[in-house]
């Protein structure tokens, strides 16, 4: 027991130092003050195209971490509830590539006291990575308009555990719903 909270101890620790990148978008003519309850989209789509978003263990850590973070709000899950709540997600690959070009060392010595300026580097370095997005969308539970809507993308670790993946989830529920409900910080 003592060996999978270190684990994740230390997944956490690692999930934490990959900053979370957040956009929130807001319909200004919603009055958030008088919502108190919330309830889950029945939604008839998944929440992603790719087969590691569209898995029904992800499903309950998002739903978990958000329902989690809004009732640590203040809010209550009900059935019928002020505002509906529904999550999306993506993972996407992206390259990064950094050339680098005329980059000289200071002068040194080699084998004959001889002083020389040696080129440390010419050439593209090539990072291929995946990042991940999760959305999570507040609506109007009539129309089905979207109220509120926050997306934060990180970017994710080769061969994530469980574990690792749990505190990738919730830290970045908890960094999306910082800004919900809008005003309060």
């Amino acid at each position: 027991m003592r060996v999978n909270f270190c684990v994740f101890l230390v997944a956490l620790l690692v999930a934490s130092c990959v900053p979370v990148q957040v956009e929130i978008d807001v319909d200004s003519a919603t009055d958030f003050s008088g919502l108190k309850v919330f309830s889950w989209l029945n939604a008839t789509t998944e929440p992603g195209s790719d087969v590691r978003v569209n898995n029904p263990e992800l499903d309950v850590l998002v739903r978990a971490a958000v329902e989690k973070d809004l009732q640590a709000k203040g809010f209550v899950k009900g059935e019928n509830g002020d505002f509906l709540v529904n999550w999306l997600g993506a993972i996407e690959s992206k390259v990064r590539v950094e050339s680098v070009q005329h980059f000289y060392s200071g002068y040194g010595y080699q084998t004959l006291s001889k002083p020389m300026a040696g080129k440390i580097a010419e050439g593209d370095s090539v990072t291929s990575y995946e990042e991940g997005t999760i959305v999570v969308d507040i609506l109007d539970p009539q129309k089905h308009k979207i109220l509120w809507r926050g997306t934060g993308t990180r970017r994710l670790l080769k061969d994530m555990d469980e574990d690792q993946v749990a505190g990738y989830v919730n830290l970045s529920v908890r960094d999306i719903l910082k800004g919900f409900p809008p005003g309060k910080k």
